[in-house]
Formats: structure tokens, C-alpha cells, sequence
């Protein structure tokens, strides 16, 4: 029997570009219209992909919607601030975390290899103890801290769901490359391969790891603090980054229903229907960014 994703809860209606005005609030209004028909439609994705109940058996099953589920989240609230707030360091934290989740979400779909997942959890489960040897330390200090014992437990728990998981998952032999680290092919270096530098930026990453507050933190991320350096320009909408995060969950979209459609014979007319929405979707943000572009773009 066919699966079939439900198709008729989102009014798919996108902004005629044809008709919109050359203003740029008309522009960031168009956005926020076609960002929140995204939206809705990849929670209804979600939705309907949680409703197949053969699909949670799986810890890979579940790792890749959680992903999907965190790329939906921080989209809409990354578009959010990027319209209406204009927070830069809001919008850092989220299009970070969104990247971050949906370059793995497409690194684990297209890959697919037990050997990558055991190694994408088990880092994990290593994480997960180390920090469990730090809150007890912490806990000598502070023994009634709730937060610490109720991370604790959390923690526990994790450890102990997944105490079989290596010798259930896992290759005959550990992995030797952890995942996150440098020489690891993961969000990083993935990101390059899929051209997505520009989302991802290295030196963000690194200076992310100066100490928050320091005289070094006021310098490189604060320099309205120091009289050598200008202020910062006014903040204006970033319409390329509005494209560019809303092309990337599309991506993301396609390979998560082509993993759905793959393992759960998914009709081939929603599956038809379901590309050409992503299609439109893509379309309809690359010729919008084009033509803010037309009007809006420095002349040289």
C-alpha cells in the first residue's frame, strides 16, 4: 500500500512578483508571505512523516526527523528577526544552528552508511559522560543545585538508553575519527562541499571561541567600543541570506522526501506534487532575491 502525504492543508499561495511594488518593505513584506508558506509546509511534512507508524522504529528514523524538526523551528524564527528585528546576534545564533542541523541532516540522508550514524551517536554518548564526570564534581560544591541534578538525571538516562547501542549499531571496529572534530567530514567540511561557505562562516566558528565578555570579545564582535574603529552601518534586511537559508531547507526538504519515498513507497503523485512545490518555492526565492536586486543593488 502507497503512502501518501497529505497535500491540502497549506494554502500554497506565493506573492506575485509581477505585481509587487520596487519598495524595500513591499520586498521584506513578499518574503515573509512565501517564508511562512514554507514554514507551514514543512510542518506538515513533519507532521505527516511522525504519522507513518513504521517510521520511529529506527534510531536513524528518529535522528533524521529531529533534524528536520530543528531546521523548521530556527528557519521561521531566523526569518523572524531577520525581517522584523534586525537582531544580528540573534539571527548569527539561528542561521548557525539552522545550517549546522540541516547540512547533517543531508549528510546522514545522503550518506546512509551505518558505520557514519554509529559514529554520529557514539560521539555523543562519549560527550554525554564526560559531561556527567563534570556535574558531579560540580555537584560537591553545589548539592542541591536542581538544575544540575535534573541535567544529571537527563544525562543518565541518555547513557542508559544507549549503553547497548554499540554493540547492536556499531562496524566490528570503533570509528577513529570522532564526529564534530576537524579531520571529521562533517558540518564544516560538508558545508564546502555543497557550496555553503558563504552561510557557514569559518572565522565565525572560530572567534565563537573567545571568552564571552573579554576585552578580545569587546574588540572582535563589539567594535563600536573602540574609538579606531567606525561604528557599525545600519542594519538593513539581508535578502540574500533570506534566499539562501530558504534554498538550503528546500534541499534539505527534496532529501528527506526522497529517504520517505525510498523506504516507504510514497505514492508517486505526492511525491510529483511535493517536488513541484519545492520547485516553486525555489523559483519564487531566487527570482524575488533577483529582482530586489534589480532595484535595490549599488550601481556601479
Amino acid at each position: 500500500m502507497n503512502t501518501k502525504l497529505p497535500s491540502n492543508q497549506v494554502q500554497f499561495y506565493l506573492p506575485n512578483l509581477d505585481s509587487l511594488e520596487s519598495s524595500e518593505q513591499a520586498f521584506a513584506d513578499a518574503f515573509l508571505k512565501t517564508a511562512q508558506t514554507l514554514h507551514q509546509y514543512l510542518e506538515q511534512i513533519k507532521s505527516a512523516v511522525k504519522a507513518i507508524k513504521e517510521f520511529a522504529d529506527e534510531p536513524f528514523n528518529l535522528a533524521i526527523l529531529g533534524l528536520y524538526t530543528k531546521m523548521c523551528s530556527h528557519y521561521y524564527s531566523y526569518v523572524l528577526l531577520e525581517i522584523y528585528q534586525q537582531d544580528q546576534v540573534g539571527v548569527n545564533f539561528l542561521v548557525e544552528q539552522l545550517c549546522d542541523a540541516t547540512i547533517t541532516l543531508m549528510y546522514l540522508l545522503e550518506e546512509a552508511e551505518p558505520a557514519l550514524f554509529y559514529e554520529y551517536i557514539s560521539t555523543s554518548i562519549e560527550q554525554a559522560c564526560s559531561l556527567l564526570v563534570n556535574i558531579n564534581e560540580e555537584l560537591k560544591e553545589s548539592p542541591k543545585s536542581l538544575e544540575l541534578i535534573k541535567l544529571k538525571e537527563k544525562l543518565e538516562v541518555f547513557i542508559a538508553t544507549h549503553k547497548e547501542y554499540p554493540t547492536r549499531y556499531s562496524s566490528s571496529s570503533k570509528p577513529k575519527i570522532k564526529w564534530g572534530s576537524p579531520e571529521a567530514d562533517t558540518t564544516s567540511k560538508r558545508a564546502a562541499v555543497l557550496g555553503l561557505n558563504f552561510i557557514c562562516s569559518p572565522a565565525r566558528q572560530l572567534s565563537l571561541r573567545v571568552i564571552p565578555a573579554s576585552w578580545l570579545d569587546l574588540q572582535l564582535n563589539y567594535s563600536y567600543f573602540s574609538h579606531s574603529h567606525p561604528s557599525s552601518p545600519e542594519l538593513s534586511i539581508n535578502f540574500t541570506r533570506l534566499r539562501d537559508t530558504a534554498h538550503l531547507c528546500l534541499h534539505a526538504t527534496q532529501a528527506f522526501l526522497d529517504e520517505i519515498a525510498y523506504n516507504y513507497n510514497l505514492s508517486s503523485a505526492s511525491l510529483a506534487l511535493h517536488q513541484n512545490r519545492l520547485t516553486s518555492l525555489y523559483e519564487w526565492f531566487h527570482n524575488a532575491h533577483k529582482m530586489y536586486q534589480l532595484h535595490h543593488s549599488p550601481k556601479l
